[in-house]
């Protein structure tokens, strides 16, 4: 079986920290993997915010995501907190890769790298639309 490899490029952009609550929590006593997804999608939230953007509002736009890939590395179990660091890759015209790396113990044991597609879209005119420029500043830097 092919396995999936992401390569978490060298400059993050964003950090935050989320805890692994009781809730998250499988049959196998680890934390779920639409848990972990769940935890994606509260960190690529915050990366917007702290950027003073918004996942439906990013100069006129929202987002779609086209795809996503995770790989796992070590299981997590409650009550572990995960740093979530995120970067992004691998421009087009309209969007690019947001990709995530997932540790705990303060980076000591990586849990997970995972990868969501980017496009954007302006949902008044129900069309994929080019990055805007205020997006593009993230990606220059």
């Amino acid at each position: 079986m092919a396995r999936v490899n992401i390569t978490y490029p060298d400059q993050t952009l964003f950090t935050c920290t989320l805890p692994v609550r009781i809730t998250d929590i499988n049959y196998g006593q680890h934390l779920a993997h639409d848990k972990l997804i769940s935890m994606l999608h509260e960190a690529r939230a915050q990366f917007f915010l702290n950027f003073g953007m918004q996942e439906a509002n990013i100069a006129g736009l929202g987002i779609i995501l086209s795809d996503l890939s995770i790989c796992y590395q070590a299981e997590t179990f409650h009550p572990d907190m995960l740093t979530i660091e995120i970067t992004l890759d691998d421009p087009t015209r309209c969007g690019c890769d947001m990709v995530y790396r997932v540790s705990k113990e303060s980076g000591k044991t990586l849990v997970a790298t995972a990868k969501t597609g980017l496009v954007f879209f302006d949902y008044q005119r129900k069309k994929v639309a080019s990055i805007p420029d205020e997006f593009k500043q993230l990606l220059e830097s």
